[in-house]
């Protein structure tokens, strides 16, 4: 998110005054626990069996965790978190944060959203600025390999392209609502988003 004139994040009484006493309360147990790092080194591991096998704890996650860092699965249930910040001089950013995943066809879905997230922020000055991941329109493997400077086959050759293809496709849209766009950093193993600095957009990469 993005500060607003004068907006100082000191003033706690502008920080919180969206919250209701329970909300702050389960803000407070929620970092109570993540301060334990035991609880968050064992945590992920033991979430991810807990779906697998379908253990309910999905309504869980999404009303502590998910409720506290995300505003939202779609842009339309992010709608209430845009207004609610606006409202205290703070701005969205809109980041579709799938990533991770070695699917085709879910890289092309994600540039997609990306590019949803876009048209979104063209229409509204609370959302002055746009993000992605390239590790969400490209596989982590691939990039890793590019990193390392390693040969691609001729099947990584294509797969490379249309990662290209997709990221050219974000940042066009981008510039043509002019709306600024930035590659979110990735893990110090996977730079892959170094090869696209060269893209001459007035959209800020």
């Amino acid at each position: 998110m993005t500060a607003k004139n004068s907006l100082s994040f000191e003033n706690t009484e502008i920080a919180f005054r969206h919250s209701s006493n329970a909300d702050l309360s389960r803000a407070y147990w929620l970092f109570k626990v993540i301060n334990v790092n035991f609880l968050v080194k064992i945590g992920p591991p033991i979430t991810n069996f807990a779906v697998k096998i379908g253990l309910p704890i999905k309504g869980l996650i999404k009303a502590t965790i998910f409720k506290h860092f995300c505003g939202g699965e779609t842009i339309r249930e992010c709608e209430k978190t845009i207004k609610s910040t606006e409202s205290g001089g703070v701005g969205t950013i809109l980041d579709y944060s799938i990533e991770g995943e070695d699917d085709e066809k879910v890289f092309d879905e994600t540039c997609e959203e990306i590019i949803r997230t876009i048209k979104r922020a063209a229409k509204d000055k609370a959302i002055p600025i746009t993000v992605f991941k390239v590790t969400g329109v490209a596989r982590f493997g691939l990039l890793e390999k590019l990193d390392a400077k390693a040969t691609l086959t001729d099947a990584e050759q294509q797969e490379w392209q249309k990662v290209q293809d997709r990221v050219l496709a974000i940042c066009e849209k981008a510039h043509s609502v002019n709306i600024p766009v930035m590659i979110d950093a990735e893990e110090t193993r996977i730079r892959g988003y170094d090869r696209f600095i060269g893209f001459e957009y007035d959209a800020q990469i």
